[in-house]
């Protein structure tokens, strides 16, 4: 393909019936097709104030290449079809209307939800790319695992998926001819840089043409291609082949010296708190102490606890040495981006 790509032939769009982003699709489907160079798109905000981006048309191109080389898609009968059902002013939805564009695949459209599986039921279609983020893909399979039986190939993202959902994942792909794939991207690099196959890698695998590298333990991103060179706020860990995502170094709490990573100790609480009874949304974060510089503190969602001090011990009993919250502050509800991330808030 050429960077200017070719003009719309084929494509196909279709939309739920209460769909509410219409002119925006449309807009930028008139803007592909009079050969724009650069687009505009928001972050997310999970750690800070959203800002814009702009994205060149040759990146966005680059972006759709790869990762229809790297799913190893095979056209069988007729044309491609893809589903979005993601915001598509962001990363995950907006990408799925490039690939639409630049390879003429019918996409259907859905508003965005926590929990899209009624609408799965009411358009019940074989797709060839659909993506989701971790929570809609908890929800739907907790509704009925066949709405995902149309689905080729599955991409994750916007957050990390717990280990409990990985297992349920792998068990309901085993016997189908769906691939999952966990996603690490960023709006810089238009999508994901690399690639996850849920049930057979352990660590992402960086895309053709992507360099990886640590820098303070943060990962580096260089696509020399493209002249793009990204120093990112995660922490990492490489390996052959591959890399792992360690946390945030925004995340990270310096307590007395010891770093704490959120996300490294949180699916343990998750394991201890549900094994307690408490099945809430919560997460780790920090706060100022004049004895530790920070300590850990969990933040849960809903009315508090009474016998708080016996959860503290408990937690300080099963978890690492050293990596247990100090303090448990109850809050009326947990957000998050409309990506499914977390908005981490430090307490003061």
């Amino acid at each position: 393909m050429t960077e200017n790509s070719r003009k719309l032939t084929n494509l196909r769009v279709s939309y739920s019936s209460d769909f509410n982003e219409k002119h925006f699709v449309q807009d930028v489907i008139r803007q592909w097709n009079i050969g724009a160079k650069e687009f505009t798109l928001t972050t997310s905000g999970s750690t800070g104030t959203p800002k814009e981006i702009q994205l060149s048309r040759k990146l966005l191109i680059w972006s759709c290449e790869q990762t229809f080389s790297s799913l190893q898609l095979s056209k069988s009968n007729g044309q491609y079809s893809t589903l979005c059902c993601l915001p598509v002013r962001k990363t995950g939805g907006f990408m799925q209307l490039i690939r639409a564009l630049h390879f003429d695949w019918h996409i259907h459209f859905i508003n965005p939800s926590a929990n899209p599986s009624e609408e799965l039921k009411e358009y019940a279609s074989h797709f060839d790319l659909s993506s989701f983020t971790p929570n809609q893909m908890q929800k739907i399979l907790a509704a009925d695992k066949a709405l995902l039986s149309p689905q080729t190939a599955i991409l994750i993202g916007g957050a990390h998926i717990p280990d409990t959902l990985e297992h349920k994942l792998i068990a309901y792909a085993k016997g189908t001819k769906t691939d999952i794939w966990e996603t690490y991207g960023m709006t810089e690099t238009a999508s994901h840089i690399a690639l996850r196959k849920i049930g057979t890698d352990q660590y992402f695998k960086p895309q053709h043409g992507v360099d990886v590298s640590l820098d303070d333990n943060q990962l580096c991103i260089a696509i020399p291609a493209l002249t793009i060179f990204i120093k990112t706020n995660d922490i990492a860990s490489l390996h052959s082949g591959g890399f792992e995502i360690l946390g945030r170094s925004d995340d990270v709490i310096n307590s007395g010296g010891i770093k704490i990573h959120p996300s490294l100790v949180e699916p343990q609480i998750k394991e201890l708190l549900v094994s307690s009874g408490i099945d809430r949304a919560f997460y780790m974060t920090k706060k100022k102490d004049t004895e530790l510089g920070e300590k850990a503190v969990l933040v849960v969602e809903g009315v508090p606890i009474t016998d708080t001090v016996h959860l503290l011990e408990m937690l300080k009993r099963e978890l690492p040495l050293y990596h247990n919250p100090k303090e448990i502050i109850f809050i009326d509800q947990v957000t998050y981006t409309d990506t499914g991330k977390v908005r981490r808030v430090a307490i003061d």
